[in-house]
């Protein structure tokens, strides 16, 4: 969250009037220059400026600090609607030649650091969330269903070598690092929502289970990197998320881990550029983005990750029957489609708690734990790994029953086809 940061002055005599006058700011974002004038669930007052990466860093960082000059200024003593005081700082994010930075301010401000040369757009930050887990009983495994070519099929056939090395980013609501599903392979490696550094809400470790978990895991020796972007309600900022992002890129270089590295990002919210830009970058990167294709029953073209070109998208189908979801999201975006209906792994209660929800956001982890293992099995790039899964879901016979017109009907397979 952007930190309220303000001062109280004293007058020196009560004759005097204050130095400072509190004053409240309040506009309509469908009159200000910003790419999502109708975005839906604003963050009141706060916006992400993205960057034109035709200009050298030397005159994005000037045009930067000239920003958080007018910031610090211009927001003292500001509140917006919902009585808060507007923050004073600026937020910069990189990733690779991408940048931007999330601010508060009033329609004025918008509409001067759009004008800027260096300002490619102006964004409204956005909420978002998990892909809706809902809570289920008696599940059976998808992990079986991602070994065979048929549905109903027994046994989980996998290379168990295959995952060592590999490292998988849950940009989450955190994880329960000391569960014992981990067997001590899991960290907390980022916060950007609190200052408590672990799951509370149960999401992030449940799907960091599915991706890893010995036992309910896809790529079992896998190491787990939380990043906590969303709180105990399942909600957070874009500007969180793209933190959250920046923070994996950073880590990925300095362990020198290109290329041996995925992301899972089981959330979504409406479509931005900015989120589907920095998915882009983390490609670039040698990091393959895996997301949720969402729970909306609706295209997932209209919604971020998701919509984004280089993510692998995966809708949900129930394991059991290969049906899909009814709550799933579809459309031409969607790449692939895992098991995403009662699916059991890590619970928070205990370090043995188990859980069993259903969502994309669990269909989601499937295809980023059979991303790590393909990648450590074959040594492939991360730009070869969405034509990759997708051949091999196509020698599988299987398809996905009564699916949306236009969507993929491919259900991921490990290249096992007994």
């Amino acid at each position: 969250m952007l930190g309220a940061l303000f001062l109280l002055a004293a007058p020196l005599a009560a004759a005097l009037p204050p130095y400072v006058v509190e004053t409240t700011v309040s506009h309509d974002r469908r009159d200000l220059p910003i790419v999502n004038a109708f975005a839906e669930r604003p963050v009141e007052n706060t916006y992400i400026a993205v960057f034109n990466s035709t200009f050298g860093t030397e005159a994005i960082d000037a045009r930067i600090s000239a920003m958080s000059s007018t910031i610090q200024k211009r927001n003292l003593n500001k509140r917006g609607l919902d009585g808060k005081y507007l923050s004073t700082e600026m937020k910069s994010i990189t990733l690779g030649d991408w940048r931007c930075a999330a601010f508060q301010g009033d329609a004025d401000m918008v509409r001067e650091f759009n004008g800027a040369d260096e300002v490619a757009y102006v964004e409204a930050d956005t909420w978002y969330k998990t892909t809706a887990a809902i809570m289920q009983t008696n599940a059976p495994p998808g992990l079986n269903r991602i070994s065979h070519a048929r549905a109903g099929e027994q046994g989980y056939i996998f290379d168990e070598s295959a995952c060592e090395g590999m490292t998988v980013y849950v940009v989450d609501t955190g994880v329960r690092v000391d569960h014992v599903e981990f067997e001590g392979r899991a960290v907390m490696g980022a916060n950007f929502v609190n200052n408590v550094d672990t799951d509370e809400n149960g999401h992030g470790s449940h799907v960091a289970g599915t991706i890893a978990g010995a036992t309910f895991g896809v790529c079992k020796k896998a190491n787990i990197v939380g990043v906590k972007v969303l709180g105990a309600d399942g909600a957070g900022q874009n500007q969180g998320i793209l933190q959250g992002m920046q923070f994996v890129l950073n880590d990925v270089k300095s362990k020198g881990i290109q290329n041996k590295a995925v992301m899972n990002m089981s959330l979504g919210g409406g479509f931005s550029q900015a989120l589907n830009r920095a998915i882009a970058a983390l490609l670039d990167g040698g990091i393959v983005p895996v997301v949720a294709a969402g729970n909306e029953k609706q295209d997932a073209r209209n919604t971020s990750p998701a919509s984004a070109p280089q993510a692998i998208t995966v809708g949900a189908i129930d394991a059991t029957n290969d049906q899909f979801a009814s709550f799933s999201n579809f459309g031409s975006v969607v790449d692939v489609n895992g098991p995403g209906v009662k699916v059991l792994s890590v619970g928070i209660a205990s370090t043995v708690a188990t859980n069993v929800l259903s969502g994309t956001s669990m269909a989601s982890p499937h295809v980023a734990g059979l991303t790590a293992y393909v990648m450590g099995l074959t040594g492939r790039q991360a730009s070869e790994m969405s034509d990759m899964l997708k051949s091999l879901a196509s020698n599988s016979p299987a398809r996905v029953k009564n699916i949306a017109q236009g969507t993929s009907p491919l259900i991921v397979n490990n290249g096992n086809l007994s």
